[in-house]
């Protein structure tokens, strides 16, 4: 038998901790001493235990006690349901640093705080956790999906600040002409990084292209819009054509 503060100092929970679990009813000592001190069991520390584990795996005290109260299978459908609670809040917290991601990119990139842009972007991620999958299952297998998200994943400060330099450059030559030596090597750079980061298949770079031009109204590929898209669009078709030539004449 174990007096509380030797239970205290056995599990690490403290004594006003198993004075509230004693007084919900959670964790009751099973006698006293005469004198009326609680005296717990083997019995009463296994319960301590189960409760600490359930505890840990993210349950409600008043979860634990219905639990504990309940038959093993019960037990195993409460721990299932617990885990796929656990996976879906990984889901959320996934798509809560991806929007916090995207807001500081925002920053970076526009110099200031555009509330409107940080807005659409919480707004994307909290509508549809898993927008970054989602919005590539239109043109790709699952296991491309995969893919392109791990490279995604895989992506450094310093590849996203390069990123963001060329986009920025691309901005500020808008009015140029898409033809120009200055478009035409903006462009050769942005389709450079965009090598380094998804590879140079060029299937699927196409079907990324795609994918962008599809969704260029909306926040999805921020800081490209449609003004940059179509810019972009207009000086790859005269690149390719140059190339084209060029190929010919040898």
């Amino acid at each position: 038998m174990y007096s509380i503060g030797q239970l205290s100092k056995k599990t690490g929970v403290t004594v006003r901790t198993l004075d509230y679990y004693d007084e919900v009813g959670l964790v009751v000592p099973s006698s006293a001493t005469d004198g009326g001190h609680r005296l717990y069991s083997e019995h009463d520390v296994l319960r301590l235990e189960q409760v600490l584990a359930l505890k840990y795996m993210g349950f409600s005290l008043q979860q634990i006690k219905k639990i504990l109260e309940e038959s093993t299978v019960t037990w195993q459908q409460s721990i299932n349901r617990q885990l796929e609670m656990v996976k879906q809040q990984q889901i959320r917290l996934q798509a809560l640093e991806k929007a916090l991601e995207g807001v500081l990119h925002s920053i970076e990139f526009e110099g200031e705080v555009k509330w409107p842009v940080i807005f659409e972007t919480i707004r994307l991620f909290q509508h549809d956790p898993q927008c970054a999958s989602h919005m590539f299952e239109k043109y790709f297998s699952n296991e491309e999906v995969k893919d392109i998200l791990h490279l995604n994943n895989q992506l450094t400060k310093d590849d996203l600040r390069k990123w963001l330099a060329v986009i920025r450059d691309i901005q500020a030559h808008l009015h140029e002409d898409p033809g120009s030596d200055i478009a035409q090597s903006l462009t050769g750079r942005w389709l450079e990084q965009v090598q380094d980061m998804f590879g140079s298949d060029e299937s699927r770079l196409d079907k990324m292209w795609e994918a962008v031009k599809d969704r260029q109204n909306g926040i999805a590929f921020y800081p490209l819009d449609e003004e940059m898209i179509h810019f972009i669009e207009r000086a790859l078709t005269i690149m390719y054509a140059k190339r084209d030539r060029r190929g010919e004449e040898q």
